[in-house]
């Protein structure tokens, strides 16, 4: 499975994870590796999976051991933007979303299990969600740029119909309003088989 890890915004992401490892690092000590999980959604996610457009901030699930307090992890992110170079040299900002929310998104509780690892075997571990997820999270909007990124996901081969009805079901389940998401659901699924063919 292609992803693009060396690209200047994949780069700086994992810059702004490693600066978070060398804060807690500080403070803390005696953690397990994986004391926080950080899981990439968003533009950000869609960027590494496809290497098209990318986007200045960071949707993330950020989960933490009890003994780290998850507000104090979210605060240092949103408060250390990373400065790096676009592929078109040009000085751009990177920085943490700390309005992104899986509880308001459409996400297969499952994801966890195919997520993709940027950085493992650390206090900080940086997981890509699969492209099959990231398809998944964008249903509960679906904008039509939702619609594109999640043609192109399929496209590039980052799924399958048959496992994208399965977590889109699983997502429904678990989603505040179902019968939004279902329509949304019959509607992708019906695009889906006509690229298909």
């Amino acid at each position: 499975m292609t992803i693009y890890s060396n690209s200047p915004i994949t780069i700086a992401i994992l810059k702004l994870f490693q600066e978070l490892e060398n804060y807690i690092s500080k403070n803390h000590k005696n953690l397990p590796n994986g004391a926080v999980k950080a899981f990439i959604f968003g533009g950000c996610a869609f960027h590494i999976h496809t290497n098209a457009r990318g986007s200045n901030d960071i949707d993330a699930e950020i989960q933490a051991i009890q003994q780290l307090k998850k507000h104090d992890i979210v605060l240092f992110l949103e408060n250390n933007d990373v400065e790096y170079l676009d592929d078109n040299n040009l000085e751009t900002n990177l920085e943490f979303d700390r309005s992104f929310n899986t509880s308001l998104a459409s996400v297969d509780p499952d994801y966890p299990e195919r997520a993709i690892p940027l950085v493992a075997n650390s206090i900080v571990e940086v997981y890509l969600v699969s492209g099959l997820d990231l398809a998944i999270s964008k249903l509960a909007r679906l904008s039509d740029r939702d619609i594109e990124d999640i043609k192109k996901l399929y496209l590039n081969g980052k799924f399958s119909l048959e496992a994208f009805k399965k977590s889109a079901n699983n997502a429904e389940m678990y989603y505040a309003t179902p019968e939004q998401l279902h329509s949304n659901i019959q509607y992708i699924v019906s695009i889906l088989s006509e690229l298909r063919g």
